[in-house]
């Protein structure tokens, strides 16, 4: 056989028109959220206009587009990376395959200049063979072409598959069959997780860390493993192999929802040692201080920067020494979890949510904003383990103005995912554990939004909370208490919403609430001859002190949450 250029396979799809495919999935994405967004503003707009008996079952049937928007969007966004991850595959095959093309006309132009050879049968068979040689190798390379391309399209099958099923937050009202709901089922997202963990555990620390560094796809898709999948397998392996895992891939394994509580705590002890350098390096820049003697000084930060970075220096050197549990951290998301108890000895855990105004930074300095969760742990007699929970950026009263801020039911929305997936991961790390999460102010909106998404506690305190959207209703496994004080700055507001401004269900009007004495004064009858801005800043002074762990403050409070964390272990 002779090569020729006719033989060469030709690539089966153009990347081209494979990258203006995944631009149009995108677009059909970002439409549709928009889409639903719109839909649901002006629906929400609906008891303002339209009344009659079968008015709230009409919203009700609409109030969880939102959330399912959002699950479809995700999805294309991943049907769009996969698809341009396909064009740069055929596309790396196709230069291959011009430089097997380049090749073969190279060979052809070579063997019409050369010259002629003599009439000897030992040369013959030379030539034949050299030939022959030149055939297998042409064949060779061809079937590698075709074999380069159906790898590309297997992997992006792969991860296609990947990509989660819907949950369907939509047809959660709908009637189903609950037998089939009991039968066990595989979810696709484990069948990609687990084996990635596998794989990663195999060689030790230091190949899982080569191998995450080569492959940072791959936590992503670890991460969207169910954590009952995730947890099921962790307990299988040895501690010697979850040992490496924790030491080679710190920053996976501090954030991946399952993994047994202490094992997460001591990932983010030896991260929080690493980012220790980085502190003290940013400090030595803002004081202009060089690594290197012959480097130019450079004018220091103003010292607001430094103190802030001497605050955070602090705090993570605490998590290094183990005097704080750093539970979950990923500063580019802007999330943080610290941990206070015993996981080992706990009968009972308590989730803190903060709300409007929470950073980072309220998790350091003196009075951190894990002192309420500190308080309960300390009262539950070694049984308590209580988390303070930021999954994401919260609003910030100084945004408003930028229209930001807490009137905005946005955030609810964006951290109630986050904040769902957290709670099945401890779930699913400690099963026989009873939940309740303690939701303060803004804290409130995401607990009640991440209902929607699995986030399911036994109980449910809301203190000071703006409580929910319009539509919302209580789940039957679920105790809701409600607390805040009689002249709380959620009162004026409380039970208002306009689409995404507001939230149109208190926190007291839920169905089956039970009250709970907040133990806080009324309005300062001085203050008001004084005038409405000390009215107003008593208000903001008596909803926040439904974080204080001061007894005298929120006493009352306190221990009505340690009784109720009581009942739960008495259940036990």
């Amino acid at each position: 056989m002779t090569p020729a250029l006719d033989d060469i396979p030709t690539c089966p799809a153009d990347p081209a028109e494979l990258r203006r495919l995944a631009a149009s999935v995108a677009a059909a994405g970002s439409a549709l959220r928009v889409s639903t967004e719109h839909v649901g503003f002006v629906w929400g707009l609906l008891p303002g206009v339209y009344r009659a008996p079968e008015a709230p079952e009409l919203q009700q049937s609409m109030r969880l587009l939102s959330p399912a928007g959002a699950e479809i969007e995700t999805g294309l966004r991943s049907v769009r990376a996969a698809i341009e991850t396909l064009a740069d595959d055929v596309e790396a095959v196709n230069l291959r395959r011009d430089a097997l093309v380049d090749e073969l006309r190279n060979l052809s132009a070579t063997e019409i200049l050369a010259l002629p050879e003599p009439d000897d049968a030992f040369v013959g068979r030379l030539r034949n063979a050299a030939h022959a040689d030149q055939a297998t190798a042409f064949r060779r390379d061809c079937a590698a072409l075709v074999e380069g391309w159906a790898d590309a399209a297997r992997a992006c099958a792969a991860a296609l598959r990947a990509i989660p099923d819907l949950s369907w937050t939509l047809t959660r009202d709908l009637v189903v069959d609950e037998a089939a709901l009991e039968t066990p089922s595989a979810s696709i997202l484990d069948d990609a997780a687990v084996p990635l963990l596998r794989r990663l555990a195999r060689g030790g620390a230091a190949d899982a860390a080569r191998l995450l560094r080569e492959n940072p796809e791959w936590a992503a898709i670890i991460r969207r493993g169910r954590p009952e999948a995730i947890a099921g397998w962790w307990t299988r392996i040895s501690p010697s192999t979850a040992a490496g895992l924790i030491t080679g891939v710190p920053a996976l394994i501090g954030t991946l929802d399952g993994i047994a509580l202490d094992d997460r705590v001591a990932a983010n002890r030896s991260r929080a040692a690493a980012h220790l350098a980085e502190l003290r390096a940013k400090r030595d820049r803002a004081v202009g201080i060089h690594p290197s003697p012959g480097a130019r000084r450079s004018r220091a930060l103003p010292s607001a920067d430094i103190d802030a970075i001497d605050r955070e220096t602090a705090y993570f050197q605490a998590v290094a020494d183990g005097r704080k549990q750093l539970y979950a951290w990923d500063p580019r998301h802007g999330s943080l979890i610290e941990m206070s108890g015993n996981p080992s000895t706990a009968k009972a855990a308590l989730f803190v949510v903060p709300g409007t105004n929470t950073t980072a930074d309220s998790f350091y300095g003196d009075e951190p904003v894990t002192r309420f969760a500190d308080w309960q742990v300390r009262s539950g007699r070694e049984q308590v383990v209580a988390f303070t929970v930021m999954t994401g950026p919260m609003p910030q009263l100084s945004d408003i103005p930028f229209n930001g801020g807490p009137q905005w039911n946005q955030y609810a929305h964006q951290r109630a995912p986050e904040y769902a997936q957290f709670v099945q991961g401890v779930r699913a790390a400690e099963p026989s554990v009873r939940t309740m999460s303690y939701e303060h102010s803004y804290g409130g909106g995401v607990g009640s939004a991440a209902e929607a998404y699995g986030g399911i506690v036994d109980a449910r305190f809301l203190a000071a909370s703006v409580g929910a959207v319009d539509g919302y209703e209580p789940l039957d496994g679920t105790t809701y208490y409600s607390a805040q004080g009689p002249d709380d700055i959620n009162r004026y507001y409380a039970g208002l919403q306009l689409g995404p401004l507001g939230f149109g269900e208190g926190p007291e009007s839920f169905e089956g609430v039970r009250l709970v004495e907040s133990g806080l004064p009324g309005i300062n009858p001085a203050n008001v001859a004084l005038g409405v801005p000390l009215i107003v800043a008593e208000s903001v002074e008596h909803h926040n002190a439904l974080m204080s762990d001061d007894e005298r403050v929120n006493g009352t409070v306190l221990n009505a949450v340690n009784q109720i964390l009581n009942e739960s272990k008495a259940h036990q």
